[in-house]
């Protein structure tokens, strides 16, 4: 079982959004919305990562949640917040007293466009914020073979980055019932987080006695994601 810790706070945060849509008219297309409120949903995410960070980390999976909030009164254009965990490592040591775990936490905001009609609606993003990236150390069983990081038992982090972040994509929503107030949301976004500091699990080496030989990589950070997720109207 991984363990967020200290710093990741942030991106546990993570209740975020789907957008309404709206009404108006463009031909045989209109633009609607279930809703005249803010939507809010949760995804489980899986991601494959690109260039350098592929050669390092073969894939991710985690969860994500969003906020969207409506600028104008057909919910066409919307303010959305976005925050993710995807872990992409991790390994346990002496017996498995010592657990190590991976992530990247990132909270973003930016618009959201949504278009459509009826029960299928498409919708496009574009948000901008920070990503965490972070392996941390946990002593399940108080074993106190932990002493250099943490004396006490509990966890700590063996390394971490902030990184600016962007991403950008789209998906369809698929209103389910006759209020249509509740969606299956299917996305894929690109997150580009630039450079970051991580470490993955061959660069964590245990020394035998609690205490841990690191060997972090700096390279391109950037994702392709696939979200599967339901989206709901707030009250």
């Amino acid at each position: 079982m991984f363990r967020v810790t200290r710093g990741v706070v942030v991106a546990a945060l993570l209740s975020v959004t789907l957008s309404a849509a709206a009404r108006a008219q463009w031909r045989g297309l209109r633009e609607v919305s279930p809703s005249n409120g803010p939507v809010a949903g949760i995804d489980l995410l899986f991601g494959v990562p690109q260039g350098r960070f592929h050669q390092f980390v073969q894939s991710v999976g985690g969860f994500g949640g969003f906020l969207t909030v409506p600028l104008d009164r057909h919910g066409v254009l919307g303010l959305r917040v976005d925050g993710s965990m995807v872990f992409h490592g991790g390994d346990c040591y002496l017996g498995c007293n010592l657990e190590t775990s991976s992530y990247i936490g990132s909270l973003r905001l930016g618009p959201q466009l949504t278009v459509g009609h009826g029960r299928i609606r498409a919708y496009g993003l574009a948000t901008a914020g920070f990503s965490y990236f972070a392996t941390d150390v946990s002593d399940h069983y108080d074993c106190g073979c932990f002493d250099p990081w943490y004396s006490d038992g509990g966890s700590s982090t063996l390394l971490d980055d902030f990184t600016g972040s962007w991403e950008a994509g789209g998906g369809l929503q698929l209103f389910l019932g006759r209020r249509q107030r509740v969606a299956v949301d299917l996305s894929v976004r690109y997150e580009n987080n630039g450079r970051a500091t991580y470490l993955n699990n061959a660069s964590v080496t245990s020394n035998g006695d609690g205490t841990f030989t690191i060997a972090p990589l700096r390279t391109s950070a950037n994702l392709i994601l696939y979200h599967v997720g339901v989206s709901f109207a707030l009250p």
